[in-house]
């Protein structure tokens, strides 16, 4: 990285200016203090290029989608260049590293203001911590543990019943990039060690994890011997970062494609190469995603196709591997599924929105006839039946019950359902009950190591002021007991208060949104005067951003802002098919953005938060969000971050060959397609920012190595915003230079990232003290 700016320099690299002159700092809202001159932002050159909506003329037998305009319409981006797929061009790696450069002069006076922060917040983090133990069918109980100083988790077990310090680490994360596969790796970063599908194997003897060192998600798969500890010499490369064990001796994992796809699912046997491994199953449909797992009672290989709109599973059992696998349902448009095995009565457990039922039913099918599945009966009554108020998700096998999980009027809900051992249920749903109604329920899956856990259930509980909580659900007595509750120290929940809120949109639905405050911090106690507030937002994919504890929010409620979560529509907190499917994706998109501005404007409007000091978030498609919003309502707010936005929409979205965009049809529509085109850009970010307006200041933030949003788009945005607004100097971008989408592994990076967010987003609000 270059060295900061003087108060001129000029940068030259393979032909690109990069101009900076000293100009004297301005901040529209709040003078700075800062009296010394700063660069102007890079500028980036511009290169006419002809991108292609339809049909591409320079090369017609692309995949353009179904309905490919003929003649295409074209348009110039003039930015197009800064796209580089291997991220090696020094031309605009030199732009990216002067884009840093004027992000931290710009930000150099709040360093000292940024170290308290990352302290204040470190200061609500138990450094030294040991999860709860679950339990395996190996007679072994697995948790992992957090050291004081060090980046990553320890992952530990012992065998049931024995003393604590019998207890082994068999995968210490942090001791991973000095082992010589990684390390002898130069396209990888100690902080960016991404450990993810940690699987011991059935008998636990054998642990598989896979590793990327990159923060582009391509992983390797890792083979370590638990009896000694030995890393073997045996691995599998350049895969997709699932992985399933069947018995003790083959794997099967995912692989991805030349467009960072995953298609494959391979099998592996244990103690030959990777050259020898076979081809179980290939999606050839750039529209499915491939998944693999095993199911809860650990008797099948799930194999999972889904698009945004469909979705197939096909089925091996574990204890004949080398079986074809069995699809559960063939695939049909607009169908989708999730299935869960009870090996003891050869049972499959469906939720389905089959047959129109948007909300799903819950399905129970033959394991010898998967696609003949009929509802679920107790005393000859359907269970869990369709119903327009209430919609299902997923349903968990155990041995006695199956735990059901679902929404309601906005909030997660989770039903109990008995069980014989004939896999017939024997009760009716018994919904679970919680102390507070706006909470996060999570961890089914990982909480519950075994199949027949005595008829108890664990579970994960967090709400706004509740950090989270690991349950368990005596099933026979409808009781709870408290396992352990997350540490947070210099914490005291009865200082916070937390409550929804409900606002009428433009169209006249109702969209909640969630506050959290700090009574004693507010300038004008709550309902008496508005005051500084910071609203979240997301609406995307159907996915829920329900009410949950998060430490890092605690330096802005407790300088007196109100934290609010803007559930708007294209998430699913709804339900998914009234929120999403009807209402926040494709043709309906725009209601994700106008339910977020008309969110904020009533806040504004009923005395909750003040004008001139309301701030907005978003991260990926909630960076989009943001896009749109400051586009349509730039007056509105004073401050925006941005994380890895997807904000070129219409050049990313109408070609192929950029990861994830064919999948991404079934989310935006298709650009080539005449039905879509016009509507896409009437609210694509960067084909809509508005000549000569003031907007909010911006930080963008995004990784180099983001296989999701490429670090084009943010940079682009960064250009074409400075060359546009009437105050192009309070963009700035920040470019980790090695993280990918989901910014940094190490957890005391990401926490001096979100200090330095902080820090910005503060000054802008004047509470940066």
């Amino acid at each position: 990285m270059f060295g900061s700016f003087r108060h001129t320099s000029r940068l030259v690299a393979g032909g690109c200016a990069v101009v900076a002159t000293a100009t004297a700092f301005s901040d529209k809202r709040f003078a700075s203090s800062l009296a010394s001159a700063l660069p102007s932002p890079p500028i980036a050159r511009r290169s006419p290029h002809t991108v292609y909506f339809g049909k591409n003329l320079e090369d017609l037998s692309e995949d353009r989608g179904t309905a490919p305009m003929d003649p295409p319409i074209e348009m110039i981006d003039d930015l197009f260049w800064l796209r580089d797929d291997e991220r090696k061009n020094p031309e605009i790696l030199e732009l990216l590293h002067a884009e840093n450069t004027y992000t931290d002069a710009r930000c150099a006076h709040l360093a000292q203001f940024r170290e308290a922060l990352y302290t204040e917040m470190l200061s609500h983090v138990q450094e030294d911590d040991d999860g709860h133990p679950a339990p395996r069918a190996d007679g072994y109980e697995y948790w992992h543990r957090t050291v004081k100083g060090q980046s990553f988790k320890q992952y530990l077990r012992r065998k049931i019943g024995a003393a604590a310090e019998a207890a082994q680490v068999y995968l210490d994360v942090n001791t991973v990039p000095s082992l010589p596969f990684f390390s002898s790796n130069s396209a990888w970063d100690a902080k960016q060690c991404d450990v993810q599908s940690i699987r011991p194997s059935p008998s636990g003897e054998v642990l598989a994890y896979c590793v990327d060192g990159s923060g582009y998600e391509t992983y390797d798969v890792r083979l370590k011997e638990l009896s000694s500890g030995r890393e073997l010499d045996e691995s599998i490369t350049s895969m997709a970062g699932d992985i399933a064990w069947a018995g003790d001796c083959t794997l099967f994992y995912t692989r991805h494609n030349k467009a960072h796809r995953p298609h494959q699912v391979w099998r592996h046997a244990l103690g030959t190469e990777q050259d020898a491994d076979v081809l179980v199953f290939e999606d050839a449909d750039e529209l499915f995603w491939v998944g693999v797992s095993t199911t809860r009672d650990g008797s099948l290989v799930l194999i999972e196709s889904e698009s945004k709109e469909t979705m197939e599973a096909h089925i091996v059992p574990t204890d004949s591997p080398t079986t074809a696998p069995k699809v559960v349902r063939p695939r049909e448009f607009g169908v989708k599924y999730d299935l869960d095995s009870h090996a003891p009565s050869r049972t499959l457990f469906l939720t389905s929105n089959v047959d129109g039922k948007r909300n799903r039913e819950l399905f129970t099918a033959s394991l010898d006839t998967p696609s003949q599945w009929s509802p679920l009966l107790s005393s000859g009554s359907q269970v869990l039946a369709h119903s327009a108020d209430r919609s299902l998700e997923y349903a968990y096998a155990f041995k006695d019950f199956l735990a059901v999980s679902g929404r309601a009027e906005g909030f997660q809900k989770l039903w109990i359902v008995k069980l014989g051992e004939d896999g017939r249920a024997t009760s009716t749903a018994q919904p679970m009950v919680f102390d507070e109604e706006a909470c996060s329920l999570s961890g089914i899956a990982s909480a519950n190591q075994l199949f027949d856990p005595n008829a108890k259930l664990r579970l994960s509980y967090e709400s706004m002021t509740t950090p989270v909580s690991l349950l368990e659900y005596d099933v026979a007595a409808a009781t709870y007991s408290l396992l352990k509750q997350q540490p947070v120290p210099n914490y005291d929940k009865s200082k916070y208060t937390s409550k929804r809120y409900v606002v009428t949109a433009r169209d006249g639905e109702k969209v909640p949104v969630t506050l959290l405050w700090r009574p004693d911090a507010l300038s004008s106690p709550m309902g008496d005067g508005p005051n500084p507030l910071h609203l979240y937002g997301y609406g995307s994919y159907g996915i829920c951003f329900d009410p949950s504890f998060s430490h890092t929010v605690l330096p802005l409620v407790d300088r007196g802002c109100v934290y609010a979560i803007a559930h708007v529509r294209g998430g699913g907190e709804m339900g998914h098919h009234r929120w999403y499917e009807l209402a926040g994706k494709y043709l309906h998109k725009r209601n994700t953005f106008t339910d977020f501005v008309d969110c904020a404007k009533a806040l504004v409007a009923d005395g909750v938060a003040e004008a001139g000091c309301l701030t907005c978030e978003g991260r990926s498609a909630g960076g989009l969000l943001m896009g749109a919003v400051v586009n349509d309502a730039p007056e509105l707010f004073t401050a925006a971050v941005a994380g890895v936005p997807f904000v070129d929409l219409m050049v990313t979205m109408c070609d192929p060959t950029i990861p994830l965009t064919c999948e991404e049809w079934e989310e935006w529509g298709n650009p080539n397609e005449a039905k879509y085109h016009d509507y896409m850009m009437s609210y694509s970010p960067i084909q809509n920012v508005r000549a000569g307006v003031t907007y909010p200041s911006l930080l963008l933030v995004s990784g180099l190595n983001d296989p999701r949003v490429a670090y084009w788009e943010p940079t682009k945005w960064a250009q074409v915003l400075r060359a546009k607004i009437a105050n192009g100097e309070d963009v700035l971008l920040k470019m980790d230079m090695a993280a990918g989408h989901f910014s940094a592994s190490d957890r005391y990076k990401k926490l001096r990232e979100r200090a330095f967010e902080w820090a910005w987003l503060l000054e802008q609000l004047g509470k940066a003290k």
